[in-house]
């Protein structure tokens, strides 16, 4: 299928009906005038070597020049071959809390939609990576397995809600042991050569984790490592508290999360729960909340740290220039219109 690399430049082809029409119009002008002097008949005795038909070929070539010559300008490509490139990348799984305290606003819009925010701009510099999402509250289940699809990835990040989720509560262990078992799982289908280059990002307030206390975080945290994994914890929200807004289908509030007591529920950000977390499982703790990159450089630095290792191959298509044979036949019909004489035998 032809395309062209510069289709603004076909606006250049407008001067191709122009022409054509100021070559009709100097052909009748000439024949007008032709006409108030001698007889068309005698013409070709009086006017010796006189050829309207030459004059019409002549104009005809260039008109056709310059339609090819603008067609070559404006670059016109076509698909070629698919060809395999090698990639190498990391394996960068986010494990993003969506229990109902990420609704929170003390972080605009609030604490899930800020950090869906922040994860989806991270994509556009993992697009060499392959990346997975985990959703975790009071359950935790692989939202998008790891993939070299960054658009694929985007849908399920926008679909992360607290209603994703049928339980709540935060339990982040299960966040993580649902992380240990996807890795697991590509380990496994790898035949146990990939534990290199992994990275596991948690995004939490750190809010509501009593079922931490029956988790081992150490021995998962062992296990990640065995895998290759390297953790960042990143912490989202004021420690100041703040209530959990309830919102109708538009979005608008209509009220604040209450307790069984009638009180309104007020979340706040638990570093020491968060730095315990990351501290248990051998990772680092960064507090997104004030950082205006949301913490991500650590992710990045970890990234840049590590070694890549090679990724299923790309395929790629390269364009290919069509535009020198309609250049190369602008040039054919020039060289032909000065080839063409306006009178026989000039």
């Amino acid at each position: 299928m032809l395309r062209f690399a510069s289709p603004w430049l076909l606006t250049l082809l407008v001067f191709v009906p122009v022409l054509s029409a100021l070559a009709v119009f100097d052909a009748r002008r000439r024949a007008l005038r032709l006409a108030k002097l001698v007889d068309l008949g005698l013409l070709p005795t009086v006017v010796v070597g006189a050829s309207s038909a030459r004059r019409t070929l002549r104009s005809a070539i260039a008109v056709l020049a310059v339609l090819l010559l603008g067609l070559a300008v404006a670059t016109p490509l076509t698909e070629g071959e698919p060809r395999l490139l090698p990639r190498q990348g990391l394996d960068v799984l986010f494990v993003v809390d969506v229990s109902r305290s990420m609704r929170a606003r003390d972080v605009r819009p609030d604490r899930l939609e800020r950090a869906k925010a922040e994860i989806g701009d991270a994509l556009n510099r993992l697009v060499d990576h392959r990346v997975g999402i985990v959703a975790f509250a009071g359950t935790a289940f692989l939202q998008c397995p790891l993939t070299t699809d960054v658009e694929a990835v985007r849908l399920f990040l926008r679909a992360l809600t607290p209603e994703a989720l049928p339980q709540g509560g935060s339990d982040l262990g299960a966040g993580l042991e649902v992380a240990r078992n996807a890795l697991q799982v590509e380990d496994e289908q790898s035949g146990g050569h990939q534990k290199v280059g992994r990275v596991v990002v948690v995004v939490s307030d750190g809010e509501d984790h009593e079922m931490l206390e029956g988790a081992n975080l150490e021995e998962l945290g062992g296990q990640l490592q065995k895998l290759g994994a390297t953790v960042v914890v990143i912490g989202v929200g004021s420690t100041l508290g703040e209530p959990i807004p309830v919102v109708d289908a538009q979005g608008d509030i209509t009220g604040y999360l209450k307790d069984r007591g009638g009180q309104t529920v007020v979340t706040r950000m638990s570093p020491e729960i968060l730095q315990a977390v990351a501290q248990a499982v051998g990772g680092v703790f960064v507090d997104g909340t004030p950082l205006p990159d949301f913490g991500l450089a650590e992710v990045f630095a970890k990234i840049n740290g590590l070694e890549k290792r090679e990724l299923e191959a790309r395929t790629q298509k390269d364009d290919v220039d069509r535009s020198w044979p309609f250049a190369a036949a602008a040039l054919a019909l020039m060289l032909l219109w000065l080839a063409v004489p306006e009178r026989r035998g000039s």
